[in-house]
C-alpha cells in the first residue's frame, strides 16, 4: 500500500535538556534535517506540546524541577499527546534506569555521550514509524471526502470522552447537523459539486471548533456530529451559532433553497449529568432537537439540556 507521507524535512523534533552542551549537540546534528526546537526545563514540555505538537521528543532524564520520566508519564496519560514518541537521551544507563524509562512510556533511549550516527539513524527511524502510524490511523478513522473523523472512530474511541466527563464532573455537549435541501442540491448541481459542498461545510466546522478535545465526525451523507467535552449550555449554543454563521458566510449558491444558498440545521444537547447517559443516548437527544430545528424552518439550531 502506498502511503502519502509528509517529507521527513517537515517533521518537528523537540529537544529537552538542561545541559547546554548536550542541547547544542543535538540541535547541530539534527537541525539540518528537521525543524528542531529546544527547551531547558521539563515544566515547559506540556504547554509546548499543547501549542505545537512535535513529531518526536528527545529528552534528558535528570533535569532540575520535574524530571524527564515524570514528563513522559504525563504525556502518556494525555489522550491528545500520548502518541508523541519520547526518546530519552541519558548518561545513566544501568538496568534500573532502563526499566524506569520503559515504565514511563519511552519509545527508546540513547546513551550520552551521543554518537552522531546513532542519533541520526534512530531519529529518522522513529520519525518514519510515526509518520506511517499517523497515516494508517488517518486511513482507519478519517472520512476520505471531508477528512473529518468517521463513524468507525465514533464507535471505537468516543465513549472514553463520556468517561472523562464523568470523572471530572464536567458537562458535555453534542451537536447533530444536517444540510438543508441537500438532495435537491445534488439533483440540481450534480454529485461532484455536492461533494465539494460537503468539503466546504466540513471545513467550516473544523475551523469553528478549535480546542484539541473537540471532535468533528461525518456521521453519514450530509450529516455531521460534533462532540464538545467540558462545555456548558451557553458554550454549546455558541458553537452551534458560529457554525451556522460560518456556513452562511461561505454563501454557497443553492437555487433550490428558499435562501438561494446552502444552509445547515443543528440540533444539540448539553448534558450536565454525564454518568446518567451514554454517548449514543446523547446523540439520540441531539437528533430529536435537529428534527425540531428542521420542522420549525431550517437554518437554525435547537439545544436541549439534560
Amino acid at each position: 500500500m502506498h502511503l502519502d507521507l509528509k517529507p521527513l524535512s517537515e517533521c518537528r523534533v523537540l529537544v529537552v535538556d538542561d545541559e547546554e552542551v548536550s542541547r547544542i549537540t543535538l540541535l547541530t546534528l539534527l537541525g539540518e534535517h528537521y525543524t528542531v526546537e529546544a527547551l531547558v526545563d521539563g515544566n515547559q514540555v506540556i504547554p509546548y506540546c499543547e501549542r505545537q505538537k512535535p513529531d518526536l521528543i528527545l529528552m534528558d532524564v535528570n533535569m532540575p524541577g520535574v524530571c524527564g520520566l515524570d514528563v513522559c508519564k504525563t504525556l502518556k496519560s494525555r489522550e491528545d499527546l500520548a502518541d508523541i514518541p519520547v526518546v530519552f537521551v541519558t548518561a545513566t544507563f544501568d538496568l534500573d534506569a532502563q526499566n524506569a524509562c520503559w515504565e514511563a512510556g519511552a519509545t527508546d533511549f540513547i546513551s550520552k555521550p551521543v554518537a552522531a550516527s546513532t542519533l541520526i539513524h534512530r531519529t529518522r527511524n522513529h520519525l518514519e514509524n510515526k509518520l506511517h502510524v499517523d497515516q494508517l490511523l488517518k486511513l482507519t478513522f478519517r472520512d476520505s471526502l471531508t477528512e473529518l473523523y468517521n463513524r468507525h472512530y465514533l464507535n471505537v474511541e468516543i465513549e472514553s470522552v463520556i468517561k472523562q466527563a464523568v470523572r471530572s464532573q464536567e458537562p458535555i455537549g453534542v451537536l447533530m447537523m444536517d444540510l438543508d435541501y441537500f438532495k435537491a442540491y445534488n439533483d440540481h448541481y450534480g454529485h461532484q459539486q455536492g461533494d465539494q459542498c460537503l468539503r466546504q461545510v466540513a471545513a467550516c466546522i473544523t475551523n469553528t471548533i478549535r480546542r484539541p478535545q473537540d471532535i468533528a465526525i461525518r456521521y453519514g451523507g450530509e450529516e455531521f456530529l460534533v462532540v464538545l467535552p467540558f462545555t456548558n449550555e451557553e458554550g454549546v449554543s455558541c458553537v452551534a451559532q458560529q457554525i451556522l454563521d460560518a456556513v452562511a458566510q461561505q454563501n454557497i449558491a443553492h437555487e433550490k433553497s428558499p435562501l438561494n444558498r446552502v444552509s445547515i440545521s443543528i440540533g444539540g444537547v448539553c448534558c450536565t449529568n454525564a454518568h446518567e447517559y451514554s454517548l449514543f443516548q446523547l446523540i439520540s437527544i441531539a437528533d430529536k432537537a435537529l428534527y425540531n430545528a428542521k420542522h420549525e424552518g431550517k437554518n437554525q439550531s435547537r439545544i436541549s439540556l439534560v
